[in-house]
C-alpha cells in the first residue's frame, strides 16, 4: 500500500514539474481518502421480446471515483450471479456511465458462460461498478446495487428443441438442438452431456416462446418418441442428438474421441491436426497451436461424418479474437452451397477454444493470439 501512495506522489511530481507555472496541482490523497464511485440505483429493467426486436439500450450510470488528482480513471461494469460468482460484463469505460443493447444484455444474463440467469423469471441482481487509474493503482469498488431484471423466454428467429435433464440440473431450455429446416420437425445437433451425474436420462421438450408454458416434454415409448414418454437413458459425455417429433424417432450417439482442427496447415490426415483437450473448469476444448496457411474446420471421431464450420460466408475468413457460431457440416451445406471451412487471416501461435453458448444455443469457435 505504502508503494502506491509513493507511486502517486510520484506522479504529482512530474505533473507539477510539468507545470512551471503551477496552473494545476495535483492532490495526493492517502489510500483512505479516495473516493469510491457510486452506482445509481435505476428502475427494473425488462428484457422482452419486444425490447430484444427492437434493440434499444440500457443505461447504466454511477457518480466519478476520485484518486486525488487529474488523470483518466477506466471503470468496468460488474454483476454477481446466484452461486456467487462475479461476472464482468464491460471495461475499459472512460465515463460515468455504459450503454449496453438489449441483445447483448440478454446474452451476458442467461449466457452460461456469463451470468447463466434462468429465462421467464424475475431476477435482483447485485451490481457494481470499479475504478483504476492503472494496473499498478489501487481499486475502488462501488457499494452493490440491487438491480431487477424481467427476462422473458426469447425467440431468436430459429426452431429449437431443447434436452432437459439429469446433465443440466433438468434445464427447461439451456441445451438446445436446431430444426434443420423450418417447420419440419426434425431437429439435431451437438449436445455436451458432460457431467458429474452417476446416471443421466433427459427428455425432450418443445418449447414456446409466448405466455409461460414452456413447452410439451417427449420422452421414450417402447423406443418410440412420444409426448410425455420415459426418461430416456444417455452416457453423460458429448453426444450428437436427433429428434422427429413427427416420425416419433431418435438417436443419441456419444462422441468420446478426440476433438481436432482438421486441414490445419494443409493437413487433413487426423492424426496430425491439432487436439483440443476439455477443460473441466470452463466447459470447453481448449488447444494452442501455430497457424500458417490454409483452410481448417472442427472433426470430432476422427470421422468426416462429424466436421463443423461457420455457416455465414462473412465467417469464412476469422483473425485474432474472432468468435464464430458453427454448425455441423449437414447444416451448413445449404446456406454457403458446400462445406464451409475457417481460414485464419494472418499465421501466429493462436489458443482455440470450443465450447457451447447457452445464451443463443449455439457452439462456437474463439480463436485468439496466444499471450
Amino acid at each position: 500500500m505504502k508503494r502506491i501512495f509513493l507511486s502517486i506522489l510520484i506522479l504529482a511530481g512530474l505533473l507539477v514539474s510539468c507545470d512551471p507555472n503551477r496552473l494545476e496541482v495535483a492532490k495526493t490523497y492517502p489510500e483512505g481518502e479516495i473516493k469510491a464511485p457510486a452506482l445509481a440505483s435505476m428502475p427494473g429493467v425488462n428484457v422482452s421480446q419486444a425490447n430484444y426486436d427492437e434493440n434499444g439500450v440500457v443505461t447504466f450510470k454511477w457518480s466519478p471515483a476520485d484518486f486525488g488528482m487529474e488523470t483518466a480513471v477506466n471503470y468496468s461494469l460488474f454483476m454477481t450471479n446466484p452461486d456467487g460468482k462475479d461476472v464482468r460484463i464491460a471495461s475499459g469505460i472512460y465515463n460515468t456511465e455504459y450503454e449496453i443493447d438489449y441483445k447483448s444484455l440478454y446474452n451476458k444474463l442467461i449466457g452460461e458462460s456469463y451470468l447463466a440467469l434462468p429465462k421467464g423469471a424475475t431476477h435482483s441482481v447485485p451490481t457494481y461498478v470499479t475504478a483504476s487509474i492503472g494496473n499498478d493503482y489501487y481499486v475502488v469498488k462501488s457499494q452493490p446495487v440491487n438491480v431487477e431484471f424481467s427476462i422473458a423466454r426469447i425467440s431468436t428467429g430459429i426452431n429449437m428443441l431443447y434436452l432437459s435433464g439429469d446433465f443440466n440440473g433438468n434445464h427447461p431450455d439451456r441445451n438446445g438442438i436446431e430444426e434443420t429446416t423450418s417447420g419440419s420437425k426434425k431437429y439435431e445437433g451437438l449436445v455436451n452431456m458432460k457431467s458429474s451425474v452417476a446416471a443421466n436420462t433427459f427428455r425432450f421438450r418443445e418449447y414456446t416462446y409466448a405466455g409461460s408454458n414452456e413447452g410439451d416434454y417427449y420422452g421414450d415409448n417402447g423406443g418410440a418418441l412420444a409426448k410425455g414418454g420415459n426418461p430416456i437413458a444417455a452416457t453423460a459425455e458429448l453426444s450428437y442428438v436427433k429428434a422427429d417429433l413427427e416420425a416419433g424417432t431418435y438417436s443419441v450417439e456419444t462422441l468420446g474421441g478426440s476433438i481436432r482442427l482438421c486441414g490445419f496447415n494443409g493437413s487433413w490426415w487426423f492424426g496430425s491436426c491439432p487436439e483440443l483437450v476439455y477443460n473441466e473448469e470452463e466447459n470447453a476444448w481448449i488447444g494452442t497451436a501455430e497457424y500458417q496457411s490454409g483452410n481448417f474446420r472442427i472433426s470430432i471421431n476422427n470421422s468426416w461424418g462429424y466436421t463443423f464450420g461457420p455457416k455465414r460466408i462473412e465467417d469464412l475468413i476469422c483473425k485474432d479474437g474472432s468468435d464464430i457460431k458453427i454448425y455441423h457440416n449437414n447444416i451448413g451445406k445449404p446456406i454457403l452451397g458446400g462445406d464451409a471451412n475457417f481460414k485464419l487471416s494472418s499465421p501466429g501461435t493462436y489458443t482455440f477454444k470450443f465450447y457451447y453458448e447457452s445464451a443463443d444455443c449455439t457452439w462456437h469457435l474463439a480463436m485468439n493470439l496466444a499471450k
